[in-house]
């Protein structure tokens, strides 16, 4: 399986923030959820992040995975968010060799993440010089009215590099090395930069390996964290991992959810089985699944085939056993989304929004 991670190097250094004065929140949509503080700003790293990281999924990955690990830290209950009110693409920008956190360290940019074009990187399987280890940072900040309680930030980070055409995997002893001391560098970084952080808000730093392996099916996940509370930081080991489903690192994971899938998508395409295809993501952490998202994806489908299709899907969900998974499926007809089904980890109850009547 080919995969292709887009990187560019990194810019100017620029003041940023902003206030939260007449904002207010919006209604999460349950009590898990983190709200919106509303209006939304949106921030300009949104083309930084699509011209990094190529991949629209890994991109909801890190996001999404960096909301979920802040949940343990600041309370959605006490929290609304708001994206990169600090870190702005001028922040992390470094292309042409300009200054940036993304960039080189070197003399007229002390701040660079990545390590100097000369220092020789001891990946534990051999050195690499001029090697690029991060590729992107993701920034969520917790308020609660215009009180800053917290920031999580994602750095995006590469399991190997490349010397003279080899590929050179970086063993986990020195990547939660560097991991650490990256998230030192910035946390001080953001503290001395920005008069709104304080030694008084706690920060999350938290590290998502892509997995660039051509011969795996796994994207990668979450792999460390970090969380600061003045300048000192308590570190921790994650284990997180999102493979593609049906494929061989998915049956290795689990085999057991592995031969349900097939069962499950042979009752499904027993139904129809012209056109119509299941695929799907896992989501393991500390290689248990606890989350599986699945695609029914049909074309040319009538109404009535469709509706048989999605009402057969909700049946057979009970093919999956395990109470400690969330389930999602989605039925796709000619493009368009038909049906959601969602079954909650600890429920057998399957909860179904459809376009039908």
């Amino acid at each position: 399986m080919k995969k292709a991670w887009s990187l560019i190097a990194a810019s100017s250094l620029l003041l940023a923030g902003c206030s939260t004065g007449n904002s207010h929140s919006a209604a999460p949509l349950d009590s898990s959820q983190y709200a919106a503080i509303l209006p939304y700003e949106a921030a300009d790293m949104r083309v930084k992040h699509v011209g990094l990281i190529s991949d629209i999924d890994v991109r909801t990955q890190v996001e999404e995975g960096l909301m979920d690990l802040s949940r343990q830290w600041f309370k959605p209950s006490e929290n609304g968010f708001k994206n990169h009110v600090f870190l702005d693409y001028d922040e992390l920008d470094a292309t042409d060799y300009s200054r940036g956190l993304l960039g080189t360290l070197r003399d007229d940019n002390p701040n660079g993440l990545n390590p100097s074009v000369d220092e020789a990187f001891d990946t534990g399987n051999g050195t690499v010089t001029g090697a690029t280890i991060l590729y992107d940072l993701y920034e969520l900040d917790f308020y609660s009215g215009d009180k800053l309680n917290g920031i999580s930030l994602g750095l995006v980070v590469t399991d190997a590099l490349d010397q003279d055409g080899t590929r050179v995997e970086i063993t986990r002893e020195k990547m939660d090395a560097y991991v650490e001391v990256c998230a030192n560098k910035l946390v001080a970084y953001m503290r001395e930069r920005f008069n709104e952080i304080s030694s008084s808000v706690p920060i999350l730093v938290a590290a998502y390996e892509l997995n660039t392996d051509p011969d795996s099916y796994s994207k990668g996940g979450y792999i460390y964290e970090g969380y600061f509370t003045g300048t000192s930081g308590s570190f921790q080991a994650i284990s997180q991992n999102h493979v593609l489903v049906p494929s061989s690192d998915f049956t290795s994971l689990d085999e057991t959810m592995a031969s349900e899938f097939e069962d499950f998508r042979s009752k499904i395409r027993s139904v129809l089985p012209d056109y119509t295809y299941v695929t799907g993501e896992a989501l393991f952490s500390a290689d248990a699944c606890t989350e599986l998202d699945l695609t029914i994806e049909s074309h040319g489908k009538t109404a009535g085939e469709i509706l048989a299709v999605i009402q057969s899907a909700r049946e057979e969900m009970s093919s999956f056993q395990s109470v400690n998974c969330t389930y999602i499926v989605q039925v796709v007809n000619n493009d368009k989304v038909q049906a959601i089904m969602r079954r909650e980890a600890g429920s057998s109850d399957v909860h179904v929004m459809t376009t039908f009547k």
